[in-house]
């Protein structure tokens, strides 16, 4: 554990008290197969454990319990690398996958393993590398490297997999420039990149309309996707003068933006205002040290109880920190070890259960979760399989009578409606 002192040890203990839990190999030993994405299902969205969704560098997509790690599904179906993993927020029974090979595929989790129920595409030659779904369950948005000038960004309708048009300005060469003339004179420009991409879209937790992208262009874009075009629909663009490698939502109702990059910088902006709060350049200098040894950043989450940010930094031993955000300071409050061998390239946090999950290189998944938790969440599990077990009869005849495979999506709202986007 990372030495801190006993006051923030008290403050922080939901922090400090976490620990390993279990851990599985993903691949056989020896399968040179990186984890690279982790989607995990919330509390009470299926009978039995809820679900974790893990891809590998291999493109495969398996499915485990949460709390067990029992292998549960594999899915198979893309032709290239996949780039994003996402359960669906509202029809627990839906997972989404997102590729390079051009597709965007709904998965059914109650029907065949490797054939897709939905499969949703773009324009001719797109690369998608990362994607969202809002939290009504009505669009999808997908980033894709870059196509001329320009990086798109695409929307489709969920229910029917048309696509509703696409962005191609706010991400390019041109709103490089923009940025740096107009909106952000204090700040030095980026330079123009030959070829980037937009690595990071997450709609907003609980507004449907809004949605953040970052990008290798070094910019973070905040759109209400209700306007008629893209020059009205953009609210803001934030300039992180790197190359963005996460991007999230923050704070008591998600009104902040942490952004994180592959310089190891970390920015948190006010979304509402558009003004940076804070700003730790180059992580690894700033906390590393003789107790704590840091060579790249994970991601991060919002710990709702603690009302704050908490960044996980890593090493390429496997190692772990879990990192608090002081007003000039990063504090590295807790160490996480004796689960990966090396980097850890993937997390997913569940702040009902105060459980986190992470994926790394060597191809583990490893559970951490609070000593205080583990009790609880066993008696809830015991709960869960009693009712699973009183459902099996009943869930077996309604599927003999030939109930749908797809339960019906939220309705979109009246403002999504009315949703046009530019099409090139």
């Amino acid at each position: 554990m990372v030495i801190v002192s006993l006051e923030r040890i008290n403050m922080f203990r939901p922090l400090t008290n976490i620990s390993l839990r279990r851990k599985t190999q993903v691949t056989p030993p020896g399968n040179k197969t990186y984890l690279v994405e982790i989607d995990g299902q919330s509390r009470g969205y299926s009978r039995g454990e809820p679900l974790v969704a893990i891809v590998g560098s291999d493109m495969s997509l398996n499915l485990f319990t949460r709390d067990t790690f029992s292998s549960y599904a594999k899915y198979t179906g893309h032709e290239k690398s996949i780039t994003g993993v996402r359960f669906s927020p509202c029809n627990p029974n839906v997972l989404y996958s997102c590729s390079m090979d051009g597709t965007i595929r709904g998965w059914d989790m109650r029907s065949k393993r490797n054939k897709a129920q939905q499969i949703f595409t773009g324009y001719e030659g797109n690369v998608f590398t990362s994607f969202d779904v809002n939290c009504t369950d009505s669009v999808i948005c997908a980033g894709t490297e870059k196509v001329g000038e320009d990086a798109y960004l695409m929307f489709w309708d969920c229910r029917s997999t048309n696509i509703l048009g696409a962005y191609k300005e706010s991400h390019s060469d041109d709103i490089t420039q923009f940025a740096c003339g107009t909106l952000f004179k204090s700040l030095l420009c980026i330079p123009k990149q030959n070829n980037f991409s937009i690595k990071q879209v997450k709609f907003h937790p609980t507004k449907a309309n809004s949605l953040a992208t970052g990008s290798t262009d070094g910019l973070v874009c905040v759109f209400d996707i209700c306007e008629k075009s893209e020059d009205d629909a953009l609210v803001t663009t934030l300039n992180s003068e790197s190359s963005v490698s996460h991007i999230g939502w923050c704070g008591t109702n998600s009104e902040y933006l942490y952004c994180l990059t592959h310089t190891e910088t970390l920015l948190i902006w006010d979304a509402v205002e558009s003004n940076i709060l804070t700003r730790f350049d180059d992580v690894r200098e700033s906390v590393s040290g003789d107790a704590c040894s840091i060579d790249y950043l994970v991601d991060g989450f919002y710990h709702s109880s603690l009302k704050t940010l908490i960044v996980l930094a890593g090493n390429h031993r496997g190692e772990q920190t879990l990192l608090t955000i002081g007003k000039d300071k990063l504090y590295p409050v807790h160490r996480l070890s004796g689960a990966h061998s090396s980097t850890v390239r993937c997390l997913h946090w569940n702040d009902q259960t105060g459980s986190l999950v992470t994926g790394g290189e060597d191809s583990v998944i490893s559970l951490w979760q609070q000593q205080d938790n583990i009790m609880e969440n066993k008696t809830i599990l015991d709960e869960r399989r009693m009712e699973q077990s009183n459902a099996a009869h009943s869930l077996r005849k309604s599927e003999k009578r030939g109930s749908p495979l797809r339960e019906p999506f939220e309705k979109t709202t009246k403002r999504l409606q009315r949703l046009t986007v530019q099409q090139d």
